[in-house]
């Protein structure tokens, strides 16, 4: 065994140097503060081989502010005067070891070369030998870093050993323990840190268990990628060969569509050619038709145009006959007259007529607007309109159906319509304008008083104009010539009319008129302010302004009010506002009734009716309803002005249309004026009269008419017009016999120059056609007799045309589709067998007939074969290199935790023992049957046996996917992290196995901590912890080893804040274990565990502090304060 003997702090914190004196089982105590964390946090970088300020002071806090840096140069307290900051020094931290076995010592230990200006460096070293007395200290000074190594190499020679990593001395250090798994650090760092057990599966399979080494399955995973690239190779080529398998079948596919479209347009072709050659023999028919009919309609045209002429001689003849008859010349000459006569009259009518619709229409418009002028509400404005309408509508009433016999009346009644007119629009336009001057004042009364209105609502007052401007200008002046911030008040502004005398506001504003609005300055700036005013009096607007003298009215005036005056219906918080009211208002009486006004020199009542210089005078409405007074004022004043808004909107509302009425109306050309009366009407009475003597004139031509004698002259031209109309019939024949003959004739020339052409042509291209598409052979063979085939079936060629073109579409379709499909399931083949050269498009197969015989007969088999063998290969692998190491592994586990319990079975922790189970994880309780089936290590057959293979083979093929990929290149990061945790999680044999610590009570009742951990007090959760760690630390040092050179190891269990919680027998029982498991145990609590922990101890160690100085004494010697 090798045990810890010494521990040697030399300016590490508050301890210069002490040499602490080691035992078996030791008992470190003292109060907080002392000391006690500061030794085990030097002890533990000496076990740890580690300087990390996070290992420091960790029972107590797990974010604790202690650094390296503090403890080296004690200026942890800013007030310590020992401070080594800005200092060169050494600090030392050992411990030396004594192996009884061969009776040699060794030291551990780190030197820290720490310089003035801030910098340490750390140097770990081990020597074969002892601490010497003087602990590397000489003449009250710690020996420098070089001075310090060379001694110990001189003394220890090659044992001495310093380390450039931390690494490196860790490794030396085991290896002097021999302890050989860095395991040993996690413990104790755990052991010094109490961490309560949150998961006990984790805490015992980490620091219970020696971790045996992992699977090594890369030979495995290669196999298994082999026989699953293999595999895959195989399963590529047989996509393969459905790939060419289906382009055989698209290929014949296509071909059957390619016979079928032949066919079909070999029927087509042919049937059109025979029904050319038809229509071509048809057209030459009609042609010879056509050209007989148009030799037999020029002989009818001849004959009809010879009996034409000999009418038009007969016709003439009488014609001249009658033009020298003396009845026709007198009948001719009346009637000329007659036509002339009845022109003049009808453009007399007409223009009558118009003029008379004129009068009308105009007669319409006006008396719809006096109508509409007498409908308007009544004003002085439209008086003299609503009179001229009278007029209007009196001379107006007489053209409201008038026609053109209006002009056979009196010139009178026009000019009454022009006179009325006239008046009339006089009276609009004056209206107008006058309504114009009312509507533009209504509308800046809005503006102004919306604007009042806005900054009423802000609170602001609409004082007469200059008012404020004055008062900031006065404010302003007085203010920097005085050199004091002086303010001056709108009377108005601080006065305020009591709630309960609201009802004498109106009295109270109107007896102050514009007074309210009188300013307030301070008595001693009234001289300053009164100089400022006089210069600006006439600048700010009305000169009803003025500045109350409040100092001399105080000094000259007795102003104490009546009980029943004015001036009680008014408050103000203002002295200067006090004294001028009530001098002003003070003494006017308020009368209830004016009957008592006579009674007072002056009184008022609440109606404004005034006593005042012995005259009773009531005070303007205007004046009385101005409210500016007080804060209240505001929102009378809005209510005011929105009444006074209310009042020009409904005024703008009901005037604005008429306005607009009348304004348009003034532009409106009106039809009787002077001139339309004077000329226009004159004109159409004249033009009437006119048409009266027209209508006489025409009466006495038809007289004259009467008289003439007419028999011969009305026979001849009845004869004359029976001519006209026979001539006209055969005029009419010969036109209808020409069209019909040129119709002819251009059919005729259709024929022969248009469609026989045509059908030559077209007949010639689909002879061409066939020709060129189709062979002699294909002809003879097979599309005539097919063609005869369906000619005997549908009698006729345009059927066969007609039933075949209709198909013919459909066909070319599936040809195409057909083609298509073949060519994309190439294109397909071609992207997904790269390289390949053969050529999609081509019409032939042979290129992939070739290469599926070439798969079928050769390469497949040849996979399949590699295929067998690589996976019996990986098969045997996964027997013998991973689940014979699992089960080996799982074997030792369970060995050692049988081998922790018989040590467990020996103590007791009051009433209860504790044991270690491990027992198959039911997560993953498949894979621990097969890893441990027995059948598997026996026989020749192992995993390939056909019981094994049906019992677990989906197993393995699960698991095989689980840890092995064909090719790792083709996984993303998702998938390669995933595989990697699968590694992790199925070659670690823990995965397969369940750890828990079991209690037994006295009773024999059984409880498992995993599921008790969160019921159990402190002190219960602390003792599992203890005996797990202290399972852990024999484990690891191999106590129960009965080799003697393999448990010849360092025993050391630090506890810092050890056993807090427990009560005084479970902590004898935890140091007892201790004892019985062979392990040496340096236990640091407070004082307070003393009297439980004391008699248990080979040695107790008191950590005592004095200011900044520390020291360690056995306990029972005297403390001697240094």
């Amino acid at each position: 065994m090798k045990k810890l003997t010494k521990i040697l702090l030399v300016n590490w914190l508050y301890f210069s140097k002490e040499i602490i004196e080691i035992n078996d089982v030791n008992f470190l105590t003292g109060k907080n503060g002392a000391g006690k964390s500061t030794v085990i946090d030097a002890l533990q970088i000496v076990l740890l081989g580690e300087t990390s300020s996070r290992n420091f002071n960790q029972a107590a806090n797990e974010k604790s502010q202690r650094t390296l840096d503090g403890y080296l140069r004690a200026d942890m307290d800013d007030s310590n005067p020992y401070s080594r900051r800005g200092k060169d020094f050494t600090s030392f931290i050992a411990c030396e070891f004594l192996d009884d076995v061969e009776g040699a010592n060794f030291v551990t230990g780190v030197a820290f070369d720490c310089r003035s200006d801030g910098t340490n460096v750390e140097h770990f070293f081990t020597y074969n030998g002892t601490i010497p007395e003087s602990g590397f200290v000489e003449n009250g000074f710690a020996l420098e870093y070089p001075v310090f190594r060379k001694q110990v190499k001189a003394q220890y020679g090659s044992t001495a050993e310093f380390y450039d990593t931390q690494k490196q001395y860790r490794i030396n250090m085991l290896a002097k323990w021999n302890v050989h798994s860095e395991q040993i650090t996690r413990m104790m760092k755990k052991a010094v840190s109490f961490r309560p057990i949150v998961d006990i599966q984790k805490f015992i399979t980490e620091n219970i268990c020696d971790i045996p080494e992992k699977p090594d399955i890369e030979a495995m995973q290669e196999n298994i990628r082999a026989y699953k690239r293999h595999e895959q190779l195989a399963q590529r080529q047989e996509e393969k060969l459905a790939a060419l398998q289906e382009i055989g079948k698209l290929f014949r596919d296509m071909q059957t569509a390619l016979d079928r479209w032949q066919q079909q347009s070999f029927l087509v072709q042919w049937a059109k050619k025979e029904t050319l050659e038809a229509k071509n023999q048809k057209f030459q028919a009609e042609q010879q038709e056509h050209e007989a009919q148009i030799a037999s309609i020029g002989a009818e045209l001849e004959h009809i145009a010879s009996t034409v002429h000999e009418k038009e001689q007969r016709k003439n003849i009488l014609i001249a006959a009658c033009a020298q008859s003396d009845v026709s010349r007198e009948e001719e000459r009346l009637r000329t007259s007659q036509s002339s006569l009845r022109t003049e009259q009808r453009r007399l009518m007409e223009q009558l007529q118009k003029d008379a619709l004129e009068i009308k229409r105009e007669s319409t418009v006006m008396l719809n607007l006096c109508k509409k002028i007498q409908d308007w509400q009544p004003s002085d404005a439209l008086t003299a309109i609503v009179e001229a309408t009278n007029a209007v509508q009196t001379a107006y009433s007489r053209f409201s159906d008038c026609s053109y016999e209006i002009f056979a009346k009196s010139s009178a009644i026009f000019g009454a319509a022009q006179d009325a007119t006239s008046s009339l629009m006089a009276a609009i336009r004056d209206g107008a304008y006058a309504l114009k001057v009312l509507l533009d004042e209504q509308a800046a009364a809005y503006d102004q008083k919306s604007a009042v209105l806005a900054n009423l609502r802000k609170n602001i007052k609409d004082y007469p104009k200059g008012l404020l401007s004055l008062k900031g200008y006065l404010e302003t002046t007085v203010t920097a010539q005085t050199k004091s911030p002086v303010h001056i008040e709108i009377l108005a502004d601080v006065l305020e009319i009591s709630k309960t005398e609201e009802h004498w506001r109106r009295a109270v504003e109107g007896y102050l008129n514009t007074q309210k609005f009188y300013l307030l300055v301070a008595p001693e700036y009234y001289s300053d302010t009164l100089r400022i005013f006089n210069q600006v009096k006439h600048t700010y607007g009305s000169g009803s302004f003025g500045i109350v003298d409040i100092g001399k009215l105080r000094e000259r005036e007795h102003i104490e009010p009546l009980e029943n005056s004015l001036a009680k219906k008014v408050e103000t918080e203002n002295g200067l506002a006090r004294s001028y009211i009530d001098y002003l208002l003070g003494r006017v009486v308020c009368c209830s009734h004016v009957d008592e006004l006579r009674r007072f020199k002056t009184s008022i009542t609440v109606d404004g009716m005034l006593y005042q210089g012995y005259v009773a005078r009531p005070i303007r409405k205007e004046l009385m309803d101005d409210a500016f007074i007080g804060h209240r004022a505001v929102a009378l004043r809005i209510s005011r002005i929105e009444a006074e808004i209310k009042g020009i909107e409904d005024t703008l509302r009901i005037w604005n249309p008429v306005y607009q009425t009348l304004d348009q109306f003034g532009t409106h050309d009106v039809l009787f004026t002077a001139r339309f009366v004077q000329n226009t009407v004159a004109q159409r009475q004249t033009d009437y009269l006119r048409g009266m003597e027209i209508t006489k004139e025409l009466e006495q031509i038809d007289e004259q008419m009467s008289h003439l004698d007419l028999f011969w002259l009305e026979e001849q031209r009845k004869i004359i017009k029976q001519l006209e109309t026979e001539v006209a019939q055969l005029n009419s024949k010969t036109v209808q016999l020409s069209n019909q003959q040129a119709v002819l004739q251009q059919k005729v020339h259709d024929i022969v120059w248009e469609t026989l052409p045509e059908i030559n042509q077209e007949l010639a291209e689909i002879e061409e056609r066939i020709a060129d598409n189709f062979t002699h052979g294909f002809i003879q063979k097979v599309g005539l007799p097919r063609y005869q085939q369906e000619f005997n079936r549908l009698k006729n060629a345009a059927a066969i045309s007609t039933n075949f073109g209709n198909r013919l579409e459909q066909t070319v379709r599936e040809r195409d589709a057909a083609q298509q499909k073949l060519f994309q399931r190439r294109r397909e083949y071609a992207i997904n067998f790269r390289p390949c050269s053969f050529r999609i498009e081509s019409m032939l197969n042979d290129e992939y007939d070739a290469e599926r015989t070439l798969l079928e007969e050769s390469e497949l088999p040849q996979y399949r074969a590699k295929i067998k063998a690589a996976k019996e290969s990986a098969m045997e692998q996964f027997q013998n290199d991973f689940l014979a190491r699992l089960k080996s592994s799982i074997d030792q586990v369970q060995d050692q935790v049988k081998s922790l319990n018989k040590a467990l079975d020996q103590a007791q922790f009051g009433t209860d023992r504790y044991k270690f189970r491990v027992d198959r994880n039911p997560d993953y309780a498949d894979y621990y049957d097969m890893i441990m089936a027995p059948e598997l290590m026996e026989g020749e057959a192992g995993l390939f046996a056909m019981p094994f293979q049906q019992k677990y083979g989906q197993l393995i093929e699960d698991l095989f996917s689980r840890i092995a990929t064909s090719d790792d290149s083709q996984l993303n990061n998702r998938k390669q992290s995933e595989l990697q945790e699968n590694i992790a999680r199925f070659t670690d044999f823990r995965t397969y196995l369940k750890f828990d610590l079991e209690t037994t009570d006295q009773n024999g009742s059984k409880q498992l901590l995993s599921q008790t951990l969160n019921t159990k007090s402190g002190g219960e959760t602390q003792t599992p912890f203890y005996i797990a760690v202290l399972a852990s630390f024999a484990q690891i040092y191999q106590v129960n080893n009965l080799s003697g050179l393999a448990n010849n190891t360092v025993r050391l269990v630090v506890f810092d804040e050890a056993f807090n919680k427990m009560d005084s027998e479970r902590i004898v029982e935890s140091v007892r274990l201790l004892r019985k498991m062979g392990l040496q145990a340096i236990i640091c609590t407070p004082p307070d565990k003393l009297p439980d922990i004391m008699p248990l101890a080979d040695r107790t160690l008191l950590v005592c502090k004095d200011k900044y100085k520390m020291h360690i004494l056995p306990y029972g010697k005297r403390i001697e304060k240094i």
